[in-house]
């Protein structure tokens, strides 16, 4: 890229400034000075040091001059005659590093000493009135003219008039604009005029960049080297066409989907920039290839559902086409499922997939019992906004206990459709984001269905900063139309209560009871929370939070409350949770079957 630099020099008190790194490159200096100044300060065992003082003006004036200073870095050992020539030729670097920072009348008083074992030197500043900007002036030239990044930066540039001159700054400025060409595409820009006029009389500054950015060049032949699958799939990834304004940006997301894919463990897509021709810029893809089978064991514990063993398959590459197969089982006290599913990528196989899947899952608590058989297929899609769609027709035999009832069997064939999106910054201890769920289900008779019902629940859970710390508040809310709570398997009615509901209380141990007093589930439900934690070490935080939550047959809601405290760890792959909770109100709880304090232990992501 070329760069093209103007010197000023049309009346006396006007001084050119051209690209001199010594007197310009302020930021980079002063990043080094704040790097030695540990090591400077650091005392050495029975070893004396010098000492350079340096006061009046600003902190980043007096760490600038202390950093240009030539003896900065001078021993006990120096001799006193160096150190003294040393201090007489400091006049024009202590100038410099003035003007550096906009003070252009910057005067100085020194004084040198020598110590019983060493020696000292005081600089005294006078910084006098600074330069200030008067005018900003940014042009800009060619295609780039209509870009909308850099109109951005030409309406914020990070200088404006009446600002101090900041020479560090307008330096930072010219690097943005080559950043965002190389970024966008602009090979072939440079600066037409780059200068800064200041007028010492008149005690201002004048800046002017005008820059020329040529043409924009645009996406060229793209070219993939992988044997792992069907090219005609592996171009479905592809986010742009032979023929599209060239942006690094649209690159970093072809690569990110192909890392996510699961199907690559590493992924290149990398801008052919030794071969430019006619304006386009040649792609190169490369993807290496994952093992093709996976196996998985594991073992969890939280106290909803006691200790786990977690095996899973996989196989990543049935078919060329990107078809896959995964299977997964878990093994619990409360809760045991089996499930497997073969996945089909449709036309956008990053966004949009078919899942036939079927499974079974036991579950047992105190009051209930629930062996649930499902066969299915999903239909799944990410839209280009971040909403997460699901479209989904399950068959499902469940057998089923209900306090002291008998057992009894239910066949539905239930419709529904889900949305979702989660928005945050993707670690594992996010500071903001939030995430919302909706979805409606059904099973009408008229499809073969034992009963017919409408439910609709959705979540949402919400996380911002606040005092140096974090709150984190989170509603779960349902509602279900049908004639007669009976009607309902254990499965699709809603209970509260557990490590992820209503801490203090049992798992689903609040809900509409039967007359024997057995938790029988409910056809509402509403559970809110707010919580409190603070990072006290980089991986350790604190939390205190407030609970409350029913699921009631109707809608008069008997909330269940506690309160409680808890330790976080910070693990990779989300917070480990220990809460200890008190039950607030007289209902059952846990398996004492009193009210009272829980503990909860459970992991996973916040969002």
């Amino acid at each position: 890229m070329l760069a093209r630099q103007v010197t000023l020099l049309k009346k006396p008190g006007l001084i050119g400034l051209s690209l001199v790194k010594s007197l310009t490159l302020y930021s980079l200096r002063l990043f080094g000075l704040l790097a030695l100044l540990p090591l400077t300060a650091m005392p050495v065992l029975a070893a004396p040091t010098p000492e350079i003082v340096v006061t009046g003006g600003t902190a980043s004036l007096r760490d600038n001059v202390r950093y240009f200073l030539p003896f900065a870095e001078e021993g006990c050992q120096t001799p006193r005659w160096r150190i003294r020539s040393l201090l007489r030729r400091a006049e024009t670097d202590i100038s410099r590093a003035g003007q550096a920072l906009g003070y252009y009348h910057l005067s100085f008083d020194s004084n040198f000493e020598t110590t019983a074992d060493c020696w000292k030197v005081t600089i005294a500043l006078d910084p006098g009135e600074p330069v200030r900007v008067s005018q900003v002036r940014i042009d800009i030239l060619g295609e780039g003219a209509g870009d909308p990044v850099f109109q951005t930066l030409r309406d914020d540039p990070g200088i404006k008039v009446g600002d101090r001159l900041n020479h560090g700054r307008y330096e930072s400025l010219k690097s943005r604009f080559g950043s965002l060409a190389a970024e966008r595409g602009y090979f072939s820009g440079y600066f037409d005029l780059a200068q800064v006029g200041v007028d010492l009389v008149e005690n201002s500054a004048r800046v002017e960049l005008v820059y020329n950015s040529g043409p924009r060049f645009r996406f060229g032949d793209i070219s993939i080297e992988q044997d792992i699958l069907d090219d005609d799939f592996v171009q479905r990834y592809i986010n742009f066409e032979e023929g599209d304004p060239y942006d690094v940006d649209t690159l970093l997301k072809l690569k990110n989907l192909y890392n996510a894919s699961n199907y690559f463990s590493l992924a290149r897509v990398l801008p052919d920039l030794q071969n430019l021709e006619a304006g386009q810029v040649p792609i190169v893809i490369q993807l290496d290839e994952r093992k093709r089978h996976s196996y998985s064991v594991g073992a969890g514990l939280a106290t909803d559902t006691g200790p786990r063993l977690i095996l899973g398959y996989e196989d990543r590459y049935v078919t060329r086409r990107g078809h896959s197969f995964a299977a997964t089982g878990y093994l619990a006290e409360v809760r045991s499922s089996v499930e497997a599913a073969y996945t089909i990528p449709m036309r956008r196989p990053a966004h949009q997939f078919l899942r036939i899947g079927t499974g079974f899952q036991r579950e047992k608590t105190d009051d209930t019992l629930s062996e649930l058989t499902r066969v299915g297929v999903s239909y799944s899609t990410y839209r280009d906004d971040g909403w997460l769609q699901t479209y989904a027709v399950n068959y499902e035999m469940e057998d089923y206990v209900v306090g002291s009832a008998e057992k009894e069997r239910s066949h539905l064939v239930i419709p529904s459709m889900q949305f979702s999106r989660t928005s945050y910054d993707g670690s594992a201890y996010p500071l903001s984001g939030w995430r919302v769920m909706t979805r409606l289900s059904g099973s009408p008779e008229s499809l073969g269905s034992k009963t017919s019902f409408l439910q609709l629940n959705g979540s949402a859970k919400y996380i911002y900063p606040a005092f140096g710390g974090r709150f984190l508040m989170r509603v779960d809310a349902g509602k279900t139309w049908v004639d007669q709570l009976d009607d309902l398997p254990v499965s699709v009615r809603f209970f509260a209560g557990g490590d992820a509901s209503v801490r203090g209380y049992g798992y689903k141990a609040i809900a509409h009871r039967d007359p024997e007093g057995n938790v029988i589930g409910g056809r509402n439900l509403l559970v809110a929370s707010v919580e409190y934690d603070y990072l006290i070490r980089p991986k350790w935080a604190l939390a205190a939070f407030y609970d409350q939550g029913d699921a009631p047959d109707d809608y008069h809601f008997n909330f269940r409350r506690s309160v409680g405290v808890g330790v976080r760890w910070i693990s990779p792959i989300g917070p480990v949770r220990l809460d200890l909770a008190c039950a607030l109100d007289d209902v059952r709880c846990g398996s004492s079957g009193t009210s009272g304090w829980g503990l909860h232990l459970s992991m996973g992501p916040d969002l």
